[in-house]
């Protein structure tokens, strides 16, 4: 069958062929129809990434929109290497029907972003409502669906933190902080927000500005929005650089908790399958922060490289199935 396929890790995909996948118990054959290019594919085939192969050749891509054999269209997970979703055919262990209302391209650009905004918020936060909710990094397309995901969970207070002052200042949130400003600054609003009381933060740039949150957060007098709840911190992301420094008494001296989110803690079964079909409802009201541009699965090593827009989507399609 025709694939993307990585021969090494740091290089580019490259069009060929590869073999067939054979279906194994709790999977479905997907007959692809289209499969997004993120930035987590990039960084598992540039070897950087948690989960990046031990062994090659493989055919990247983690997820897709496809067609079942009797014809319905799916969205799809793929888990097991060397196969993904960027081949005519993959092994799917995971299948939810697409609304009719979503194309295939938006379908397979949508669901990674907005499963990073909804697990961190209700599996992995566990947010209540009335509690209040920061954002660190709102301007991304992760980010905006977050700050779209907590109002419609019912926080109380919204708090988006960014570099992209424009895109902050259209956001729905009631508080903003310019990541552009100096460090005493940020660190002055992060106190701020951490004396009105937080309940979850959703972290996507780890580094600096997590140390200088931290720094705030890490106080034994403050409490959540929601009495004696911890301030539930989850890492998405490191945009902002892999490491921070973390004194060991920010955790034992304080309400604080560190989780993270990712694909190495996706729930399985009907919390995934709920998480993803509300995704979906968000983007049938509207609720889609980047645009679409599709590239046949040929032009693969040509379309590989990041967008110079942040919120364009490339997304590979495939022909027809007859």
């Amino acid at each position: 069958m025709k694939a993307a396929v990585l021969k090494a890790l740091g290089s580019v995909p490259e069009y060929g062929t590869y073999a067939e996948p054979e279906v194994r118990p709790g999977e479905v054959l997907v007959h692809v129809r289209a499969a997004a290019i993120k930035q987590l594919e990039r960084l598992i085939a540039s070897g950087k990434h948690y989960s990046s192969p031990r062994e090659l050749p493989i055919i990247p891509g983690l997820d897709g929109v496809g067609t079942l054999d009797n014809g319905e269209r799916v969205y799809f997970m793929v888990q097991r290497r060397p196969f993904g979703a960027m081949a005519e055919r993959a092994p799917a262990s995971l299948a939810v029907p697409v609304p009719e209302a979503l194309s295939d391209a938006v379908a397979a650009a949508l669901v990674n972003p907005g499963l990073a905004a909804w697990l961190p918020l209700v599996e992995r936060g566990r947010l209540r409502a009335g509690e209040n909710v920061l954002i660190l990094g709102a301007t991304g397309t992760s980010g905006r669906m977050a700050v779209t995901v907590a109002r419609q969970l019912g926080a109380g207070r919204v708090i988006a933190c960014g570099r992209r002052r424009a895109v902050l200042e259209g956001l729905d949130a009631d508080a903003t902080i310019s990541l552009d400003a100096p460090e005493a600054e940020i660190a002055a609003a992060f106190a701020a927000e951490a004396e009105r009381g937080l309940g979850v933060v959703v972290d996507y740039l780890w580094g600096r500005p997590a140390e200088l949150l931290i720094g705030q957060l890490a106080r034994p007098d403050l409490h959540s929005a929601a009495g004696d709840s911890a301030v539930r911190l989850v890492s998405v992301g490191a945009m902002a650089g892999p490491d921070i420094t973390l004194p060991s008494n920010a955790l034992r001296g304080s309400r604080l908790e560190l989780i993270g989110s990712g694909t190495g803690n996706f729930p399985n079964g009907e919390a995934m399958r709920e998480a993803i079909s509300r995704v979906f409802e968000l983007a049938k009201a509207g609720h889609l922060p980047f645009k679409v541009t599709e590239r046949p699965l040929e032009a693969v090593s040509d379309a590989w490289a990041p967008c110079a827009d942040p919120d364009e989507r490339i997304v590979l399609t495939f022909a027809a199935r007859d």
